[in-house]
């Protein structure tokens, strides 16, 4: 094995120290300052008016007036009891089978996909992923030294008729699948009923784990999604989040595991994290706890507002040969440019037009994957942003293709 060539004045590094040095944010960043009005549909929160401030207030209030000095301590590894109770309650009337005994408690969702990564992945082993795939998601298998197998998507989401196709020809079998079946970060996509029975079928056949990200599942706007892969198999690791749907600040989401899974998982949290964050977790319950399902209905109608600016703005701005989907929930929309354009060619023009966005490379392993698409969010921005960002990626788009 080889140590890292990263230059940081410490000569021997660690081989993994690699992936750390490759950031979507550097390239980017060094063209947001290119129009003084810049709007930037990079950015995947939740919007700030949507976060229940108010409500959080007087949550942790009255949490803090009821801990006593051993809420201080440490403890509570799988997580705040009274909390994985409700998100079992909850999971339940939402047509789950799950106890509150199967849940971890976790730092934010990004914690489940780096504990499932320590339990299954050594170097060289393989990992299926949809392609593209979320950032954050690759960040934490990098540093694993996976082999990568990226299934293109399509309407339906993971093709796979092009997943068993290539596990045959790579003549090895899959230790973990990470998809995100629900709105996919980053295309919009959501996985078909079939395929989720399909792609089961598939981890039973191959005796590999699913990883299923779901943080954008609740947020749909026409109709609710299929059953969640969580619901189809005990062989599911789902990770749930509050990142969404209360605030990111918080870092609180959850795992669903496996029974067998749980010591094992316990003691890899318990290594990087020694337990919960043990006042924000009653935070969360005090604040969750007859408000979400009525917090989560309004933010709906709130996001599929900016979802339909979105999409009409595209229709009436986008030259003829750009395409895109159409999501039917969550926070993104990807679009596709015509040949020869590239997204990494269309920044700076697009920077200097007062928009910026994501390359859809940076979405793949190494950033080394397909450059003709883009990931547009619109959470965060108002629909008159939304409407005049989308009217400046179109006039960028024409600028481009005039200088090819």
């Amino acid at each position: 094995m080889t140590e890292t060539q990263v230059q940081t004045g410490f000569g021997r590094m660690a081989r993994r120290a690699e992936s750390f040095a490759r950031s979507p944010w550097t390239f980017i960043d060094q063209f947001l300052d290119l129009h003084e009005d810049l709007i930037y549909f990079g950015n995947g929160a939740p919007a700030a008016e949507r976060y229940p401030v108010a409500r959080l207030r007087e949550a942790a209030a009255a949490s803090w007036q009821a801990i006593d000095a051993s809420a201080l301590d440490y403890g509570e590894l799988k997580g705040y009891r009274p909390l994985r109770n409700w998100i079992a309650a909850r999971m339940v009337e939402q047509g789950f089978a799950v106890t509150p005994e199967q849940i971890m408690i976790t730092f934010g969702s990004q914690q489940g996909i780096d504990i499932a990564c320590r339990l299954f992945l050594n170097p060289g082993d393989l990992l299926i992923a949809e392609g593209p795939t979320y950032i954050g998601a690759l960040q934490a298998f990098d540093a694993y030294e996976p082999e990568y197998m990226q299934i293109p998507i399509d309407s339906e989401g993971i093709q796979i008729d092009l997943l068993r196709a290539g596990v045959e020809r790579s003549g090895r079998t899959p230790k973990l699948i990470y998809v995100i079946p629900n709105f996919q970060n980053p295309t919009g996509v959501t996985m078909s009923e079939e395929r989720r029975r399909a792609l089961v079928d598939l981890a039973e056949e191959w005796d590999a784990a699913i990883v299923e990200d779901d943080p954008y599942g609740e947020f749909w706007y026409d109709v609710p999604p299929p059953a969640q892969l969580r619901k189809l198999s005990g062989r599911v690791i789902y990770l749930g989040t509050f990142s969404k749907t209360i605030a990111p600040g918080l870092r609180v989401g959850w795992m669903v595991l496996p029974e067998q899974l749980m010591p094992l998982a316990l003691m890899a949290k318990e290594a990087s994290e020694v337990c919960s964050v043990r006042t924000v977790t009653r935070t969360v319950h005090a604040a969750a706890n007859g408000f979400l399902d009525q917090h989560v209905e309004e933010s709906r109608l709130f996001y599929g507002r900016r979802r339909a600016a979105m999409l009409d703005a595209l229709a009436e701005y986008m030259p003829d040969d750009v395409r895109w989907t159409e999501p039917g929930g969550g926070f993104f929309g990807w679009v596709t440019l015509p040949a020869p354009l590239t997204a990494s060619e269309l920044l700076p023009v697009a920077a200097r037009h007062g928009v910026g966005f994501l390359p859809g490379r940076f979405f793949y392993p190494a950033a080394m994957g397909d450059d003709r698409a883009l990931r547009l969010s619109f959470s965060v921005l108002s629909e008159d942003r939304i409407r005049e960002g989308v009217r400046r990626l179109g006039d960028a788009i024409r600028s481009a293709q005039s200088l090819q």
